[in-house]
């Protein structure tokens, strides 16, 4: 073998060995701090007359949510609480009892705004992080709590900040929770895990206040992961619309919009989990006959049992209807997105087929994980907890490879969900110039290694 022939051979081994153009070698994203991966579900106490804990099926998650400990505020004494007394009993099985079959778990408390007294409960947010007295109050009566009950670790469900102020202070409550965390496990096993569940974008747009962003740096500074919630992109609409929508290219309400916001704010992927919703958003239709996306409604779907709210439907009162044989069920290539009509009732919603593929946009893009919202809506079967399991741990195992240091590295990324949708996950997750720089590179190597055998 000649000289340059040799060299060749050499440098090629080099170049594959260290693979200097990935990159960085663009990673699994299952390496990100306090976890490999993430399969989440957030469990609504709300709903546990009808799921309780003993209902969840611990093995298809890495992660559960207690959710919620909402936020009051006392104005008159000037302090925040985050104890209601009527959880207690809740907060002091859930840990105690999931860990018990699923030894590896690991669970959150998250400390959200009250659905039903929202004004109020966000005021409570921007007043506690308005004052250090009550920031510093409020932060060390979550980590009692957690600690308490053998939770993993923390969660804040502010939603969401309305102001420049509120996202200022958002920055310097996450600073200092870091810190007092920190601190705290110094005299324990091991640090306990902060997250956030956040608006599906980084920017706000349905606030009044313009240019309303996350504290991304603060946020990167100190949070373990964020929980994007990647659905409910149409709750007020006088026309039929998808409501958890991969792909949207007439409106930024989509789910590949508002990843790429994170990422493209800074926000790397080992840190970025997606939401996938068991619920759907309902609408009565103005004509039965007309029951495609955007025709035209006239209210909010019927108050359900489940979820207590007009046009909110559990995905398993949803399967049941399809069951209906008079009903309609549509997969929508084009949105990654399904929905349902029987009748004058027409249901968006996130099947089985969708869920798997959004499942594989978050492994396309690197995503850390993602979590399912609420698992109390999910089937007795627990059909799209396993499915998004499943799907997840499948292309997980075959799409990566283990280094040497034991951590899972991804090669150049897969398939995107849908043929069809290729076009619109290339140019809106940014994964075509990320392949097209890794592409100019390799071909430089390959010039070079002609050149060398001349």
């Amino acid at each position: 073998m000649g000289q340059r022939a040799l060299s060749a051979l050499l440098i090629s081994m080099l170049i594959f060995s260290f693979s200097p153009c990935s990159d960085g070698q663009q990673q699994c994203a299952f390496t990100g701090a306090g976890s490999a991966q993430v399969r989440a579900g957030y469990w609504f106490s709300l709903y546990s007359h009808d799921f309780p804990v003993s209902s969840i099926d611990a093995s298809l998650y890495t992660h559960l949510y207690y959710y919620s400990l909402p936020l009051s505020y006392d104005e008159a004494n000037a302090g925040v609480s985050v104890l209601p007394h009527d959880q207690l009993p809740l907060l002091g099985i859930f840990s105690n009892s999931l860990k018990s079959s699923s030894p590896s778990l690991r669970t959150l408390l998250s400390i959200a705004t009250d659905d039903h007294q929202a004004n109020d409960s966000n005021a409570a947010f921007s007043a506690m992080a308005a004052d250090p007295v009550l920031r510093a109050a409020f932060i060390n009566s979550t980590l009692e709590l957690a600690r308490a009950n053998r939770f993993d670790g923390l969660d804040l469900a502010w939603q969401f900040p309305s102001s420049p102020s509120d996202m200022t202070n958002l920055g310097i409550l996450l600073d200092e929770w870091r810190a007092r965390i920190g601190e705290e496990a110094r005299n324990s096993s091991s640090a306990l895990l902060l997250t956030a569940t956040v608006y599906f974008s980084n920017h706000l747009f349905d606030e009044a206040t313009d240019n309303l962003d996350y504290p991304t740096d603060a946020i990167s500074r100190n949070l373990d992961w964020i929980n994007a919630l990647c659905f409910g992109y149409h709750k007020n609409s006088n026309v039929t619309a998808h409501g958890a929508a991969l792909f949207d290219k007439t409106s930024h309400f989509s789910t590949s919009y508002g990843i790429t916001s994170w990422l493209d704010a800074g926000i790397p992927a080992s840190k970025l989990v997606m939401g996938v919703p068991l619920q759907g958003r309902s609408w009565f239709l103005r004509n039965k006959i007309k029951n495609k996306a955007g025709d035209p409604v006239v209210a909010a779907g019927p108050r359900q049992k489940m979820s207590d709210r007009i046009g909110v439907m559990a995905y398993s009162e949803i399967e049941e209807l399809m069951k209906d044989p008079r009903s309609g069920f549509v997969y929508d290539s084009q949105t990654v997105s399904s929905y349902l009509h029987s009748g004058d009732l027409w249901v968006s919603f996130d099947s089985p087929e969708v869920a798997e593929d959004k499942i594989r946009f978050a492994q396309h893009n690197t995503l850390l994980g993602y979590f399912l919202w609420p698992i109390n809506f999910d089937d007795s079967n627990r059909t799209i907890s396993k499915q998004a399991s499943d799907a997840w741990l499948r292309n997980y195992d075959s799409s990566c490879y283990r280094d040497e240091d034991g951590f899972k590295q991804a090669p150049s990324p897969s398939v995107a969900p849908q043929e069809d949708a290729a076009a619109p996950l290339a140019a809106i997750s940014g994964s075509a110039q990320r392949s097209a720089k890794i592409d100019s590179c390799h071909l430089a190597l390959y010039l070079l290694l002609c050149f060398l055998f001349i």
